[in-house]
């Protein structure tokens, strides 16, 4: 195991603020992947020699990716280390699995549970929700609408860009448009995601990065973890930490609205009774209400 493995947690929050850093940030990070337990055991000034910085470089570093100091940053790398050292392997699949605990726990550690409940706001208050799932987004984007669909949501799936340029004029003040772009940086999608925030329109992104072309558009960012530096990074299914932070999100709905919860418990109800065509059954209770 690596210790760019082992640090994975850690390293994807740093990844994903990578547009953000200076050329002595990235020398520090450079550092931490190749010489983990070293930057934990020195201090300060031992560091900045090592790298070629100030040591105030380093605090400053410590506290840009979110923590008080160089103490904390270092605590919370040896604690991760700690954490992976102690896994049991039980199978030929033991790297997957860890691979993808570790992504769940990053998901978790990176999402802000006050950004789920403002979603969760911003979804009741609207009166259309359109997810935005285009290319290899299509099929995830449709599974997120009929899920959502089962708290009384009224949710539509938006798969290809003659759609979503229909939209893009029609739009409206009570509109949340739900838009997963794991770069951000398509051209054609941030052009149109502008002309939905002139239209008054609300607009959530579900990305990688924090800062891209779409994210100056987007009232609520949510950001997924990039599997880049695990070992099993070409075999993970990465449409799974989207739907796990929607069921974060659908979670809270049910934990914490109680309408939505009422609504869900029918519509579950109502699909077991008509399991043969779960959707056509939801949509017909839907029209029923």
């Amino acid at each position: 195991m690596t210790e760019n493995y082992e640090l994975f947690t850690l390293m994807a929050r740093i990844d994903g603020m990578s547009n953000q850093f200076t050329k002595t940030d990235w020398k520090i990070v450079q550092y931490i992947k190749k010489s983990t337990l070293k930057f934990i055991e020195l201090s300060a000034q031992e560091l900045a020699k090592e790298i070629g910085t100030s040591d105030a470089s380093i605090i400053r570093f410590a506290q840009k990716v979110g923590y008080s100091g160089l103490n904390e940053l270092k605590y919370t790398m040896q604690k991760e280390i700690d954490k992976s050292s102690s896994s049991v392997n039980h199978s030929d699949y033991s790297a997957l699995l860890n691979d993808y605990k570790m992504l769940l726990d990053s998901l978790f550690h990176l999402t802000n549970p006050t950004d789920i409940s403002h979603t969760r706001e911003l979804m009741l208050k609207s009166r259309r929700i359109f997810i935005i799932g285009l290319n290899f987004n299509q099929n995830i984007a449709e599974i997120i609408a009929h899920k959502f669909m089962t708290l009384g949501l009224t949710v539509q799936a938006l798969t290809n860009y003659d759609t979503l340029k229909l939209y893009q004029s029609l739009s409206q003040e009570t509109d949340l448009f739900i838009t997963i772009s794991l770069s951000g940086n398509h051209k054609q999608l941030a052009s149109i995601l502008a002309d939905l925030k002139k239209n008054g329109s609300s607009v959530l992104l579900i990305t990688n990065y924090e800062k891209s072309l779409c994210s100056p558009y987007a009232n609520i960012i949510l950001v997924i973890p990039k599997t880049d530096l695990l070992f099993s990074s070409n075999t993970i299914t990465r449409e799974i930490l989207i739907l796990v932070l929607f069921d974060m999100l659908f979670h809270d709905f049910l934990s914490e609205d109680v309408k939505s919860f009422q609504f869900f418990q029918k519509a579950a109800s109502y699909s077991r009774l008509n399991s043969d065509d779960t959707r056509d059954g939801l949509q017909k209770f839907m029209d029923l209400l």
